[in-house]
């Protein structure tokens, strides 16, 4: 996480509500500038300090942005595979469904979902790199949920500092339940609990791309309670504003790392595998992302979708052994 531009972003927020009581001050005594040639010096004095901090503020930002890039190529640090047991979608019971996907794919990181949290499953995932850990009912496994979700996301903080190789949570669909299976009390409950006993873990919220623009609002009301955004595309069509999504993701959670997730399989208008064509311009728009500092990782979904997707998925590992590849080749001068 870019910690500079977050608290940067944080600051902006200050800045907006000093400069509303300027207005509201300066339109109070007549002497707001708008239909004016020139602000007056009364005016001049009421904004000067807010003005300033704002053009300290921003310098900042722009020259963050400016300087910010990330690496020309995917490593083994910020790729993962989604997987774990699941009787949906094709999906497999299997305990291990999650490390057979990593070895298929050759990754070390995971993201276990669908299954429980517990130490047979996080001793089963001890050879990962790096586990995100599925909290929250929605999407789960029948019987695989704690009855509460605050009391799930403690109890993986507390056993996170057993199994150091957990790095955080991920709610499933965090802004399409809000305001219909969750509530911003909820959401602060997990993010809360979450943090308990691991301040380092982070919250990861899946987010899709329609829901910047068509449920912009809900996304706003839980911003605060996701430390790492997973943009999701939910139909393929929708690959084609990418540029836009990846731009609204970044304005609606500035500052925060996003995580771009990668279907194999079109769930959201052909209900058939992606082709091979789109998913070389998925990960190829992803790895430039990548290098111009705009995402920060990746998620392939995920262990089931091999069998089903068997060209999609052999294309992802092929990039995959190329771009591995690619990021270890340092040149020294």
């Amino acid at each position: 996480m870019d910690k500079k531009m977050k608290a940067l972003a944080e600051e902006r927020t200050g800045i907006c509500q000093a400069f509303a009581k300027v207005r509201s001050t300066a339109e109070e005594k007549k002497i707001f500038p708008i239909e004016e040639k020139f602000a007056s010096p009364e005016y001049l004095d009421l904004v000067r300090e807010t003005d300033a901090k704002s053009e300290k503020m921003l310098k900042s930002w722009f020259q963050r942005d400016l300087d910010l890039c990330g690496p020309e190529h995917f490593s083994r640090e910020n790729v993962f595979v989604w997987g774990g047991p699941t009787p949906s979608w094709g999906g497999s019971m299997a305990k291990d469904a999650s490390l057979k996907a990593k070895k298929y794919f050759d990754v070390d990181n995971v993201m276990y979902v669908y299954g429980p949290i517990n130490d047979e499953m996080l001793s089963i995932h001890r050879s990962c790199g790096k586990v995100i850990c599925h909290l929250g009912r929605n999407c789960r496994t029948a019987g695989a949920a704690m009855a509460s979700d605050p009391e799930e996301a403690e109890m993986l903080s507390r056993m996170s500092l057993k199994y150091p190789n957990v790095v955080g949570g991920v709610v499933d669909d965090m802004s399409g339940n809000y305001g219909f299976n969750y509530s911003q009390r909820e959401y602060r409950a997990i993010y809360e609990s979450l943090h308990k006993h691991n301040p380092k873990l982070e919250l990861y919220g899946v987010v899709y791309s329609w829901e910047l623009d068509g449920k912009s609002r809900e996304v706003r009301a839980i911003a605060d309670f996701i430390d790492h955004v997973i943009l999701w595309f939910w139909k393929k069509t929708d690959l084609m504003e990418m540029d836009l999504a990846v731009e609204r993701c970044r304005a609606m959670f500035p500052g925060k790392p996003i995580m771009l997730g990668i279907f194999m399989f079109d769930y959201g208008i052909a209900c058939l595998p992606n082709s091979v064509e789109t998913m070389k311009y998925h990960l190829e728009k992803a790895r430039r992302y990548l290098a111009a500092g705009r995402i920060h990782d990746i998620v392939i979904l995920g262990d089931r979708e091999i069998e089903k997707c068997p060209k999609a998925a052999r294309y992802i590992k092929t990039f995959l052994k190329k771009e591995f590849a690619a990021s270890c080749n340092f040149t020294l001068d």
